[in-house]
């Protein structure tokens, strides 16, 4: 009964965000599970159109990078073993693709979608790029406003430094002190409130706990 009643109120949850995400211009949607977002990836993306797929463990822990290269989608990534000079023509592909598909570091119940970038190519993919920006946003990334949203985002920095083997700041403390040194990991912050014009925006709000 317990775990019914976690997953009917983060169906309610999900689709308040959904129609938050909708009177910003945002196609969204709820789904219960990863299994069913995966679905959803398969039935938006175009099996000839070519995806980018930035930094992003929600889209690989749910599977959808091996299930588009199954089905023949072409895919570029930045992970995985390369020089610095293929990993930074691999992120100018990623935006460059028909679809850009990742994730957000946090998601406010009011619509609102936050990133944090030490890079850039994945806030510049998401505010400006070739084609669809879809989103999967896994339930544990809502935040009640943006002050809470971008102390979630900002905690979230500190897993995926360890995942990079970087010895940040916030690695050490066991929370974000806004360090200025060299190892940062938080050097470009995207706030949607809007769909940005000229764009088309998809985003899968998913009912289960998914990436940092």
């Amino acid at each position: 009964m317990a775990n019914e009643n976690v997953t009917r109120a983060n169906e309610i949850v999900g689709n308040d965000v959904v129609k938050a995400l909708q009177r910003r211009g945002f196609e969204a949607e709820y789904v219960p599970s990863g299994a069913d977002a995966l679905k959803r990836i398969l039935e938006l993306v175009p099996e000839n159109a070519s995806v980018g797929i930035p930094g992003t463990v929600t889209v690989r822990e749910i599977g959808a990078l091996d299930a588009l290269k199954a089905r023949g989608n072409t895919i570029y990534q930045h992970w995985g073993p390369m020089t610095p000079e293929e990993r930074r023509e691999a992120r100018f592909r990623e935006n460059e693709a028909d679809v850009f598909l990742t994730s957000a570091n946090a998601l406010t119940r009011d619509g609102e979608i936050i990133n944090i970038d030490g890079t850039g190519n994945r806030v510049a993919g998401m505010a400006w790029g070739n084609g669809l920006v879809l989103f999967v946003i896994g339930i544990n990334k809502l935040a009640f406003d943006l002050n809470d949203g971008m102390k979630r985002a900002r905690s979230a920095t500190i897993p995926n430094a360890i995942r990079q083997n970087e010895n940040t700041a916030c690695v050490k403390a066991g929370h974000c002190v806004h360090c200025r040194d060299e190892a940062s990991m938080c050097r470009a912050v995207l706030i949607l409130e809007q769909a940005v014009k000229g764009r088309k925006y998809h985003v899968i709000i998913v009912g289960e706990s998914l990436g940092y």
